[in-house]
């Protein structure tokens, strides 16, 4: 169940849309409760329940909160993957609160995603949001090419230097970028043209699902950037 319903706020006011009001009656509640909700842009309410129809919902907020950005920009860009793992690799990096999310395809991807497939991506970032009390939803970009223009590029490589040897650098720098690659690796061509814009670091000997290595790594970046 949610932690937190998506809202539309208006002066004191919030309401909730259909999908919405379906979680309101999947948790049974009830006009008088006390509930939490956030609207993707930085802003929790504590709001009151006031009315309960079939397809909307309404309430009275009764606090808010704000939670500015602290000025830095993490971005995971990942190449193109299948269902199942783009899944859980698009609810964990928003509940370990990543600021974008780009999809590219790369030589050896098993799946390819196009900008059909946006809204599905955009309904799970906002699910594990509000399961979070995430009050940020990620911003979630479709490319055929891998970005790599504006930040401080982290290309995970077998080949590549130990994390904790630019742990430093992490903390200083206000715009970063996670490249993770296909399950089978980025094919020699790649690699040539994406490891001369970026720094390749390693997570050690473990070979680690795509999914598994963006979580590790954003919990590091996250400690390092203070944002746990």
């Amino acid at each position: 169940m949610p932690n937190a319903f998506f809202v539309l706020p208006e002066d004191n006011r919030v309401t909730l849309d259909s999908s919405e009001t379906k979680h309101l009656r999947v948790t049974r509640a009830k006009p008088g409760d006390k509930l939490t909700g956030i609207d993707g842009k930085g802003t929790t309410y504590r709001f009151v329940l006031e009315e309960l129809g079939k397809s909307s919902a309404s309430g009275i907020v009764i606090e808010r909160e704000y939670i500015e950005k602290d000025g830095k920009s993490v971005t995971v860009a990942v190449a193109a993957t299948k269902w199942p793992r783009l899944h859980i690799l698009i609810e964990k990096a928003t509940e370990l609160g990543v600021d974008r999310i780009e999809l590219f395809s790369s030589l050896r991807s098993v799946s390819r995603v196009d900008q059909s497939k946006l809204a599905k991506l955009n309904a799970v970032a906002k699910e594990a949001a509000k399961q979070s009390v995430n009050p940020y939803i990620p911003e979630i970009r479709i490319s055929e090419t891998l970005p790599l223009e504006g930040s401080f590029n982290l290309l995970l490589e077998f080949g590549g230097r130990p994390l904790a040897e630019v742990e430093e650098e992490l903390a200083v720098e206000r715009k970063l970028r996670l490249i993770v690659g296909p399950e089978g690796g980025f094919a020699p061509e790649e690699i040539r043209d994406i490891s001369t814009r970026c720094t390749s670091v390693s997570l050690g000997r473990r070979t680690l699902r795509v999914e598994t290595s963006v979580i590790v790594v954003l919990g590091i970046i996250n400690y390092r950037l203070g944002r746990i």
